[in-house]
């Protein structure tokens, strides 16, 4: 099985959690983050939705995502000391997607000014790291993943620090997730329940780990990206989910070459019908891959939509399951996937 890179920091912070042990022991717990927010909807009713209440309540958009981003990004860099200083490493942050229309330039402009912001707070630590911005949603991080991992064995960098912000605590997001019918309400179940998240993982190639005698937590064993046709604006059968199942099974091609299955998922569906079909048919398709326990994680359905951060969150998550000695399968496996279409898949490895 060939390694990627090994995973020796993260850091993260949700709606549940100040960070990323703090997330994972809650949602083990089953404790939910779902509550009634300070914003509202058309109708002047409160937004049911996952949000961060030691946070400003006046404070959205950018803002409130450099507020998120910040301490995750410093738990990182907690753990690691002055070992990282001497790693050629990419930051890659990765943000919501853009389809061309006037607000979601702007929103490209607003996104570019919270990278800067989040590149700088990086520099404080590694200050030749580079930057790479993705603005694809939650199937970006895993193509930007693919790229940067090919760099690294290339060794063109000896790391890269992963990393998704994410949030919806924002009038304007609200607006346009009613407008569109997929605001979550007890008469709308179908729908996204909006939430907010940021999570980084720094990940090295292993000889460099090794000589700067970093932790290995995770291996990341494999990456896969697809693009699927159904999406929120067409009536394509998501039961298609070709992207999906394409980017599992090129996750998973090593695993499945030394005969080995996943016993431990983690999935970024909130509660749209929509991904739920579409993962059902990949399930099926890729019916080889999986094996006991069958374990599989929802934590969007008590953090909220987790956006863009999903994927770094998810590797977070996997990785205090093993530090700490609760998690079912030492094999995980990520699954993302964007409105525009675009889904990916990591695997790791204890």
């Amino acid at each position: 099985m060939n390694t990627r890179a090994i995973v020796v920091s993260v850091g993260a912070r949700t709606a549940l959690g100040l960070d990323a042990p703090q997330t994972a022991f809650l949602l083990r717990t089953g404790v939910t983050a779902i509550h009634a927010a300070p914003l509202v909807d058309s109708q002047g009713e409160p937004v049911t939705m996952c949000y961060l209440p030691t946070l400003d309540p006046r404070c959205t958009g950018e803002d409130r995502a450099a507020r998120l981003a910040q301490p995750a990004l410093e738990e990182v860099f907690a753990a690691l000391g002055l070992a990282a200083r001497a790693l050629s490493t990419r930051l890659v942050v990765c943000l919501g997607e853009a389809d061309g229309r006037r607000e979601d330039r702007d929103a490209v402009a607003r996104g570019a000014d919270l990278a800067g912001r989040i590149h700088l707070a990086a520099r404080e630590i590694l200050p030749d790291v580079e930057l790479d911005v993705s603005v694809r949603g939650a199937a970006g991080a895993a193509i930007a993943l693919g790229r940067a991992l090919q760099s690294i064995a290339d060794r063109r960098i000896d790391a890269v620090l992963l990393g998704g912000v994410h949030t919806d605590y924002d009038p304007a997001v609200i607006a346009r997730l009613e407008e569109q019918g997929r605001l979550f309400t007890p008469r709308n179940l179908d729908a996204i329940i909006p939430g907010e998240a940021a999570a980084f993982v720094l990940l090295v190639r292993e000889d460099a780990a090794r000589a700067a005698k970093l932790p290995a937590l995770a291996r990341v064993v494999g990456v896969g990206t697809g693009v699927d046709r159904a999406t929120p604006d067409n009536d394509e059968p998501a039961f298609d989910a070709r992207g999906l199942t394409a980017a599992v099974r090129a996750a998973g091609a090593d695993l499945t070459a030394d005969q080995l299955k996943v016993g431990w998922s983690w999935n970024d569906l909130t509660f749209e019908m929509r991904r739920t079909y579409e993962w059902q048919a990949m399930v099926t398709r890729t019916g080889g891959l999986w094996g006991e326990p069958y374990a599989t994680e929802w934590p969007a359905q008590r953090l909220g939509h987790l956006g863009a951060a999903a994927l770094p969150l998810h590797m977070a998550l996997a990785v205090e399951g093993w530090r700490r000695g609760w998690a079912p399968s030492s094999i995980a496996m990520s699954l993302v996937g964007s409105d525009g279409g675009d889904r990916g898949a990591v695997a790791l490895v204890q």
